[in-house]
């Protein structure tokens, strides 16, 4: 005899494995996103691309007894000890506690916080999408996205890896509290937000304008004016400690140096509509789907957050936003995916049988080729410092002059210059040039503009090299010319030697002497050459 409890059974049964099934779909997209961002930090030895200043920085702070040191030694430009100094204190600890030596804090800290903001990133999104599939398809948008951990597993994603998960944290409690109106969901807001801002500025910044709007649109109540209020409050004391010693030791002069990096108010809108700046080498298929999702969500008037807060983040942080958008561009993909592909794939006069089968196919193409898009995407950004320049820099500790200055060339473009940011960590010597640390210093953008003016001798002459010193005001004792190919373009890929010009040029010019020629770098010492009369 059937009863009538079957049918709930039956329903509560299905409703389980939904659930199970919808579980370790989002393990699964954790899964593939851990797998691949480890495969990038374990092909190497060292840390990929940067963070030499803050390898230099920590040892500051291990050298002061983790005390917070006034100036950092790098590059022996005296600069200010400004820098949020959380993941620095914590990459000390780990090296002082664990069997982990530095670099290798540099290598697993930054993939292990890349790897919780995607789970940071499923909450949010859960939060924020009423679809299971949505959600779903999310996830996995997010995880092959290259732009959403590219630079958070670098060397230096010390600090940008623990800023972005923090942020993320705030803005799903911020979010939680505008919903729900309980309280503990701003208390929590307020501990992650002060992690984000003790972290990395700029994702502070992210956090607190993200904050802002959903304030605007959730917010506008008397309980959600004074949890705005008492998390506001809160990170401002949580993160005063620091502040307030480095106000106290440097003033304001630093903070507002730090907000002049020389990008160009029309770059922003731009930025959202060329596809090339993502970096994706193939068709960057997330970002056409979040389109469709944003094609959607104002058809709709749904979802308008989402496509607000990716508008938000071309016009207020230029420099970052192409990292920000993956989070509302992954969810409006998601969108894309469920509400507009889905429906068109599940059409037509088609068999049942045959629309799940071309369903299922649809996605599995859509997922190998995302992957296929974000491995070749991070393969060109992804490089560490190679063995034998490390050589070559170790050379330059043990025989040069301490006072020694260097002038480095690669042709790589400053944010990518391994070999520029770690000489100075390595080498223990000044590279004069070197762009990073200058950010807490006026005249950043010329900074980056005399790095740049000295690359194009990468292709010159030692009378590049002179008309640079005389245009710039400084002088140099040796010259380091890496030898390898340039580096690789996200589109155009490598252009061959990127140095041997200037090399063979040195090389044959007397006012200077090959001091050093090693597989991964040629080094030479410029001498005074005396007129004939």
């Amino acid at each position: 005899m059937v009863t009538r409890s079957e049918p709930v059974h039956a329903g509560a049964s299905r409703e389980r494995r939904t659930r199970r099934l919808y579980l370790a779909a989002l393990g699964s997209a954790v899964l593939l996103g851990a797998i691949t961002r480890a495969g990038f930090v374990l092909r190497s030895d060292f840390p990929l691309n940067d963070g030499g200043l803050f390898y230099a920085m920590v040892r500051d702070i291990q050298r002061a007894g983790y005390l917070l040191p006034a100036h950092a030694s790098y590059n022996a430009a005296e600069i200010p000890f400004v820098y949020p100094p959380l993941a620095l204190y914590l990459a000390a600890l780990l090296d002082d506690v664990t069997p982990l030596g530095l670099l290798d804090v540099l290598r697993y800290l930054p993939l292990a916080a890349s790897v919780l903001t995607t789970g940071a990133f499923i909450a949010l999104s859960r939060a924020m999408l009423p679809s299971r599939l949505a959600q779903v398809f999310a996830a996995f948008a997010f995880v092959t996205m290259a732009r959403s951990f590219t630079w958070q597993i670098m060397g230096g994603g010390l600090t940008r890896s623990l800023g972005f998960l923090f942020a993320l944290l705030a803005i799903y409690q911020i979010h939680r509290f505008y919903r729900t109106s309980r309280w503990q969901h701003a208390g929590l807001a307020s501990l992650a937000a002060s992690a984000c801002v003790l972290s990395h500025l700029e994702m502070g910044w992210f956090a607190a304008f993200s904050g802002a709007l959903l304030f605007l649109l959730y917010g506008r109540n008397r309980r959600g004016v004074l949890g705005s209020a008492v998390i506001a409050l809160g990170t401002l004391v949580l993160t005063s400690p620091w502040w307030g010693t480095v106000l106290v030791r440097h003033g304001l002069a630093p903070f507002l140096a730090a907000t002049d990096y020389g990008v160009p108010l029309a770059y922003r809108p731009l930025t959202a509509l060329w596809f090339g700046a993502t970096d994706e080498v193939l068709f960057p298929l997330p970002y056409a789907l979040a389109l469709l999702g944003a094609a959607a969500s104002l058809g709709q008037r749904r979802h308008r957050f989402l496509v607000l807060w990716a508008a938000a983040m071309f016009l207020l942080d230029a420099r970052k936003a192409l990292t920000y958008v993956t989070v509302p561009a992954a969810m409006l993909a998601g969108i894309g995916i469920d509400e507009v592909l889905l429906p068109v794939l599940r059409g037509g006069d088609r068999s049942e049988p045959l629309r799940g089968r071309l369903v299922q196919a649809s996605l599995g193409l859509l997922l190998l080729y995302s992957t296929l898009g974000m491995l070749v995407a991070a393969d060109s950004t992804l490089r560490a410092l190679s063995p034998e320049e490390r050589e070559a820099m170790a050379w330059v500790a043990r025989t040069t002059p301490p006072e020694s200055r260097f002038l480095v060339v690669t042709s790589d473009s400053w944010a990518r210059d391994a070999s520029s940011e770690w000489f100075p960590a390595l080498a223990e010597r000044v590279s004069v040039a070197t762009v990073q640390g200058n950010e807490w210093f006026a005249g950043f953008p010329q900074a980056i503009e005399r790095y740049e003016a000295i690359q194009e001798c990468a292709t010159g002459d030692s009378d590049c090299l002179r008309r640079w010193s005389q245009t710039t005001g400084i002088d140099f004792d040796y010259v380091y010319v890496v030898k390898r190919e340039a580096a690789q373009h996200p589109r155009l890929g490598s252009t061959g030697d990127c140095c041997a010009a200037l090399r063979y040029a040195l090389s044959h010019d007397p006012g200077y002497v090959l001091v050093y020629d090693g597989p991964g770098a040629a080094i030479y010492e410029k001498r005074e050459v005396a007129l004939t009369p």
